[in-house]
């Protein structure tokens, strides 16, 4: 309350206030009130009254004109005529002369259909258990009529509009159509039913409801506190104030409502379920413990305590108590896969693998024709690795469910792994079709694409994957060796720098990173990003070979052989580490001899390879057989005629005398080898 006047306050004239008004004094004139104007229990009053609300608890003379509502409580007395919109009369009150129904206020004319935003994140649960419609005994009233008002005397109240509908009927199959769900139909009978009574709570309560379900909880909350004026005894009226009090965030309030619902009905069930689901949503394990565990005591069929009531001991840890609660859920509800399958991963959860393994079996022989159940045991074997069993439920789950993105996915992901590439890829074009915006399939299908070398189609699978999912590392690094095989390096660094960025420390985005880099002329940039790959695995063979080659390139002759020495300990029969290191052999005219059996292995495996005989010819012509050299790098040309760099080579190996082989590595000036490994010019 704004403003109080307490017991021996009196007032004569013309009041005129604004906010909440208590009144026990006594008073002789006019009041205007833009609120609430409550008469108290002491309070006497002689005049006209006009406010927003009216409450009388005490003794009036005069007419009352509310344009939203007037409330006469028990033991009030009222003489005078009443005008509003919505009349409550309490059993007990005394009230004498006509009373007129007026339009509503401004403010309780129907909006525009809104959702509300829902500020609980857990408001309970609709109502799973089918009840009848609340049944409401007819009260005995002493009326006469005046007009299309009413007289009303002692407790009652009878209103009569000349409609022909019955209001028995019209709520009946309101609450039906609510159960059927047909939300829009049900409001047009409630509103029809306010038309022939305005103080019937069932009609409010079926509004109510109908607002609920709508997530218009302003204005269910609206509907069902004019049911629990009308008959605050009922405690399911409460019930549904209190739920509704919840699901706006309202949990004090909420609380209030459960609490005074289970004062008049102690054997309430369902105010103890919703309240313990407002104690488990504010943290309150045990409470909410104890409330749900009078919800069994109270209805014992009621599966959705023992649901919450598992959760909870999960919660706690108490892993017997909550299989027990699931396993009485699972007897009452013997037809439902998910609680079947909650109980199968609570055993799993709970380390009884071998009795979650029976569990499993008893869902599949049971549901064969859930697809859901098919999916939950797939996963459990696939977790175990068991891809065999896997694959046979997640196929058997595709045929119940053909257009399941995860089951899809899943499908190709094992197809896959069991090498069966073409199913793979239909699994993958099947689950794109289906959703043109997931990434991840997208990206699964561009990696096989690119995988079976079909790189156009990868290319462009794999540009729409990273257009939908920026942030995957492997997205980019595909289409970066997509645009590789394709041949526009530029965009291969792209797509690898932007892998990179994304996993700073991943060796292979480096490695390949690092060789796009070199190929487009950026040696530097490329060895550091190599360097960087070796410090994180020093025994890769695939990146110490590339820090080979770019030493070479950058013509640093000892540094690359020393790191090509390091590939071949990691890999003793790759033919490009042998010739590699044979050819730098060559070049700083050292262990020709082991670099001849290196290179005559090399050719016993690719006989016809031009750059490998390029190589033989090399160290023939460090030898100084320059007949051989030359007779080798003929058969290179005959191979690949329009290769320029094999004619330089023959016209080198026959005008150029070559260099005697008398300096080691060992013997070589350090300023000798500092000349001979003066770098190139980055490109």
């Amino acid at each position: 309350m704004d403003s109080y006047f307490e017991p021996g306050v009196k007032l004569k004239g013309i009041l005129r206030v604004k906010g909440a008004v208590h009144f026990d004094g006594e008073f002789d004139g006019e009041v205007f009130s833009s609120n609430h104007f409550v008469v108290g229990k002491t309070g006497k009053f002689h005049g006209n009254i006009n406010s927003h609300n009216f409450t009388n608890m005490g003794t009036v003379l005069g007419n009352i004109y509310a344009e939203n509502k007037v409330t006469l409580m028990n033991g009030c007395q009222l003489k005078g005529d009443i005008s509003s919109f919505h009349l409550v009369i309490d059993e007990g009150s005394n009230f004498e002369g006509l009373s007129k129904m007026v339009a509503p206020p401004v403010d309780a004319v129907e909006p525009e259909e809104v959702t509300e935003p829902v500020v609980s994140q857990k408001s309970p649960p609709p109502e799973k258990v089918k009840r009848e419609p609340i049944k409401f005994p007819a009260r005995k009233i002493k009326a006469a009529f005046a007009g299309i008002g009413l007289i009303a005397l002692g407790t009652g109240a009878y209103f009569y509009y000349g409609s022909g509908d019955d209001l028995d009927s019209l709520v009946k199959k309101g609450n039906r159509y609510i159960e059927e769900s047909k939300i829009a139909d049900a409001e047009a009978l409630f509103k029809k039913a306010l038309d022939i009574s305005r103080v019937n709570p069932q009609v409010y309560a079926g509004l109510g409801e109908v607002y609920y379900t709508k997530n218009r909880y302003g204005e269910a909350l609206n509907q069902f506190q004019r049911s629990v004026d009308l008959n605050p005894s009922n405690s399911d009226y409460r019930v549904r104030l209190a739920k509704t009090l919840y699901a706006k965030g309202q949990f004090e309030e909420a609380m209030a409502s459960y609490s005074a619902a289970l004062e008049i009905d102690p054997q309430n069930f369902q105010a103890y379920y919703d309240l313990g689901l407002l104690y488990q949503q504010q943290g309150d394990a045990q409470k909410s413990i104890e409330s749900l565990q009078r919800v069994v005591k109270l209805n014992p069929n009621y599966v959705e305590s023992y649901i919450v009531l598992s959760e909870l001991y999960v919660g706690e840890k108490k892993f017997p108590q909550a299989i027990e609660e699931l396993r009485t859920a699972v007897r009452l509800e013997k037809e439902d896969a998910d609680l079947h399958l909650s109980l199968a991963n609570l055993l799993i959860q709970s380390g009884q693998e071998k009795e979650a393994i029976t569990e499993f079996k008893k869902i599949v022989k049971k549901f064969p024709e859930s697809s859901t159940a098919q999916v939950a045991v797939a996963n459990w074997y696939y977790d175990k690795g068991e891809m065999e069993n896997a694959l046979k439920h997640y196929e058997a789950s595709e045929s119940l469910d053909s257009k399941n993105l995860e089951i899809l996915t899943r499908l190709g992901e094992i197809y896959t792994s069991i090498d069966q590439k073409d199913k793979a890829l239909l699994a993958y074009q099947r689950a794109v079709k289906l959703n043109s915006k997931d990434p991840e399939s997208h990206y699964q299908m561009g990696k096989m694409l690119a995988d079976q070398g079909k790189w156009d189609e990868a290319q462009t699978v794999l540009t729409t994957a990273v257009s939908l999912r920026d942030n995957h590392a492997d997205s980019h690094y595909y289409l970066g060796k997509a645009w590789t095989s394709k041949g526009d390096m530029e965009k291969a660094v792209d797509g690898f720098k932007a892998a990179v960025k994304l996993e700073r420390k991943n060796p292979a985005y480096l490695l390949a990173l690092g060789t796009s880099l070199v190929e487009v002329k950026k040696l530097d940039q490329g060895l550091t990003k190599l360097l960087a790959a070796q410090q994180i695995e020093p025994k890769n063979h695939a990146i110490v070979f590339a820090v080979c080659n770019v030493y070479s390139k950058k013509r640093f002759f000892s540094v690359a052989v020393g790191h090509c020495e390091k590939a071949l300990e990691l890999a003793p029969k790759d033919t490009e580490t042998m010739n590699r290191l044979a050819w730098l052999y060559a070049k700083k005219r050292i262990n020709l001899d082991k670099a001849i059996a290196l290179s005559e292995k090399t050719l016993k495996a690719f006989p016809e390879k031009a750059e490998y005989i390029d190589t033989f010819s090399e160290l023939h012509y460090a030898k100084g057989d320059v007949d051989q050299a030359v007779k080798n790098i003929q058969t290179a040309i005959k191979l690949v005629p329009d290769e320029p760099y094999y004619k330089q080579q023959l016209w080198r190996f026959k005008n150029v005398k070559p260099p005697v082989a008398s300096v080691t590595r060992a013997n070589k000036k350090p300023e000798e080898e500092k000349a001979e490994e003066k770098p190139q010019e980055e490109g």
